[in-house]
């Protein structure tokens, strides 16, 4: 007995097979568009389970848009069998790639984990977690591009469930069956990136229970990366989810940041160099070879026959499957559609001999997509992405929506042409590289890095960020003058927003730079063109899904020109009260509680926004968990630095016991090593009695080698995990 095939369509070549379906390359009858098909097995149908898993995988592609994850084009089911319809990437599995090369250079790692985090990011956004992210669900193309795929086992955020997923990526969660969160993804994502720069993975057992020890206890294997990625490594596999980034996206702006720092602000152009290469040698002799030349799928308003799948901004036509197309809602149960790129179809019967006539066809929702631009313009070119929207009902609207996120381009185009050129030097190259921050139904946002080949346009030639964020009700641009009115008017409001973006960024926006030199933000710094180019102020803000993503010119505020711009990730919560109340009810969805980076000299650590730092004198100082509480009886921690004596417990009766106590004794009641950031500690819990009767447990953690012991007898929450995330320098 053949295999069901889905009408109206021929297949090309098998991709692959798995435990739950099959995937084929297949061309549609009608356009010539070239798609995967994912098959669901035959002896599968009967399994009510397997079936609405295979819906569910459905459902969630339709909810993640991004040009960085698969798209989905339809889901069918009948009677005879089930099939997705999905978008054919012309790439192949980053799993292929490393075994070709061993490993890649650091550059090109940090690519990779780039392009995951963008699908993850708005995998999130959508409040999807994949669960199973690994080497053989990234597909790298040749034009420079990743994408993300396979969701056959994704589920809402925060939903339990079995432990499922790959051994090597699992995240300690995960094998506990608990929850999953975005943080769970995040771990995974840098258990690949460690994969890439080392060859191997960070733990390798062959017994599953080993394995799952490994991932649960064992320090992470910072030594084998570059000193300068391995707070990335530190953050992103942390033990406890808390202590992860909280989603993808704000991890993709710390993984920024440090590449930037480590390899320049051309680190991705060079990564990519090698890593397209060989995406491209691989991709000739793959079975999606013959994907460089395949037929797009139909856009809106190009003449798509009956039968046609809609691609960007299309029109799903009665027949693409052979049979009656239902409404999306009869699938998706309610999901929403805004942003997903496709209408979903399922294929049924009604028990009549002659099915009813089919629904009238319907517009696709709103979709954004990263296209191409290139122009020549005699003495210097220009080859460049921008994003474009398509399937608005209001086209003029979207006209004014598509001029906004065209802005940057234009403009950097303009710069060029008004500065002049000399041929007789050389022709400059124009490039820019979009990237969506921010998708959904009211707000997306864009941040474009725009660069200038060239030595007319100084030693490295030209570099720019520019971000812009559109309200998809009214083509309004958000920037930072409009969201916060108070900081762009007054030194108040200036001097406020300062201040948080300094508890985001410890030392300042460049670090080192002497009081004496430091230079205040002030409003001109939001609304005034400050830097070359055509005219970017010296802060930029890029609302993303869950974090401002504030883009500071460093040498604004005093920092050598090396600084160039800093990247200062703030999450909503720490900056709503800052915005205008209309800004702070459109962008701010919630989110984390807050937290602050607190400089600590030679490390820093991340604690509760509401904590405060108080000297103690020659003793140290104390991290207060209160920010209104007095010093006297403050509960917290005590940093004891420059000491080379062991630590006697017992001495805070007075403060964690009872008033007016003192020490009568103390039994240790647990000792091992615990990790500070990437140092050992020698940790130890002690049972202390105070005078008047009363005890406690004092916790302390001594670095003998640095001369600093931290001291807990106030059970402060979380503290192993702040601990354990500290930054060493």
């Amino acid at each position: 007995m053949s295999e069901w095939a889905l009408p109206g369509f021929t297949e090309l070549k098998a991709l692959g097979k798995g435990g739950f379906g099959r995937v084929v390359l297949a061309r549609q009858d009608g356009t010539g568009a070239e798609v995967a098909i994912k098959y669901l097995y035959a002896e599968h149908l009967a399994d009510p389970r397997l079936v609405d898993a295979f819906r569910q995988e459905a459902r969630v592609l339709a909810q993640v848009v991004s040009p960085h994850v698969a798209k989905l084009h339809e889901f069918v089911e009948t009677p005879q069998g089930a099939a997705i319809v999905m978008e054919a990437v012309p790439g192949v599995p980053l799993s292929a790639i490393l075994t070709a090369e061993g490993q890649l250079a650091p550059e090109a790692a940090l690519v990779v984990l780039k392009g995951s985090l963008l699908g993850l990011s708005a995998a999130h956004a959508a409040g999807v977690v994949h669960r199973d992210y690994k080497p053989d669900n990234v597909l790298v193309r040749p034009d420079r591009q990743s994408k993300l795929v396979d969701f056959g086992i994704a589920v809402l955020a925060g939903e339990t469930g079995l432990s499922v997923g790959t051994p090597s990526y699992m995240a300690p969660e995960q094998w506990a069956g608990n929850a999953a969160t975005p943080a769970t993804d995040v771990y995974a994502a840098t258990c690949v990136f460690f994969q890439c720069v080392t060859g191997h993975r960070p733990f390798e057992a062959d017994d599953r229970e080993v394995l799952r020890n490994l991932h649960t206890h064992a320090p992470i294997p910072v030594g084998e990366l570059p000193n300068s990625l391995s707070g990335l490594l530190t953050r992103g596999m942390a033990k406890e989810p808390a202590a992860r980034p909280g989603t993808a996206a704000i991890f993709l702006a710390e993984l920024e940041a440090t590449a930037v720092a480590a390899y320049g602000h051309d680190w991705e152009s060079r990564g990519w160099t090698r890593l397209a290469q060989r995406a491209g040698a691989l991709l000739a002799v793959s079975p999606l070879a013959m994907l460089a030349g395949a037929t797009m799928l139909a856009p809106a308003g190009a003449g798509a026959s009956a039968g046609a799948v809609a691609g960007s901004g299309g029109v799903v036509a009665a027949g693409a499957g052979g049979g009656l197309l239902v409404k999306a809602g009869a699938i998706l149960a309610g999901a929403a559609l805004v942003g997903t790129g496709a209408v979903i179809v399922v294929n049924t019967t009604t028990g009549d001999d002659e099915p009813p006539p089919p629904p009238a066809v319907e517009r696709v929702a709103m979709t954004a997509d990263v296209r191409t631009r290139t122009e020549n313009f005699g003495t210097f070119d220009f080859e460049g992405q921008f994003v474009a929207i398509s399937g608005l009902a209001d086209p003029v609207l979207q006209d004014r929506v598509n001029q906004a996120l065209m802005g940057p381009v234009d403009g950097w185009i303009e710069y060029v042409r008004q500065v002049g050129t000399d041929p007789a030097t050389d022709t400059p190259h124009l490039t820019t590289q979009a990237e969506i921050r921010r998708q959904d139904e009211r707000v997306l946002s864009v941040r474009y890095t725009r660069t200038i080949e060239s030595t007319q346009f100084g030693n490295r030639g030209g570099f720019s960020i520019r971000g812009v964020t559109v309200d998809l009700t009214t083509g309004e641009v958000l920037d930072a003058p409009k969201v916060f009115a108070d900081a762009a008017a007054t030194q108040a409001g200036a001097t406020a927003l300062e201040e948080r973006l300094l508890a985001r960024s410890p030392g300042g926006f460049c670090g080192g730079v002497p009081d004496e030199e430091r230079r205040p933000l002030e409003p001109q710094h939001l609304t005034e063109p400050y830097t070359a180019g055509d005219g970017d102020p010296a802060v930029q803000a890029i609302f993303a899904a869950d974090t401002v993503e504030f883009n500071v010119y460093g040498p604004a505020f005093g920092g050598p020109m090396a600084c160039d711009h800093v990247p200062v990730v703030v999450p909503y919560a720490e900056v709503a009260d800052l915005m205008t109340a209309e800004a702070a009810a459109l962008l701010n969805r919630g989110g984390p509680a807050p937290t602050q980076r607190v400089d600590l000299g030679s490390f820093t650590l991340e604690v509760p926004a509401e904590w405060r730092r108080a000297d103690l004198g020659s003793t140290g100082l104390l991290l207060a968990r209160s920010a209104d509480c007095v010093l006297d009886g403050c509960p917290g921690v005590r940093i004891i630095y420059g000491t080379t004596d062991e630590h006697v417990p017992g001495h805070f009766c007075d403060e964690a016991g009872a008033p007016d106590q003192v020490s009568t004794g103390a039994e240790r009641i647990k000792q091992d090593l615990r990790p500070i950031g990437t140092k050992k500690a020698a940790y130890e819990e002690w049972r202390v009695t105070c005078s008047g009767g009363a005890s406690f447990v004092e916790r302390s953690w001594v670095l003998p080698k640095t001369g600093i012991i931290f001291v807990d007898a106030w059970n402060t929450p979380g503290l192993d995990r702040i601990l354990e995330s500290a930054m060493w320098r």
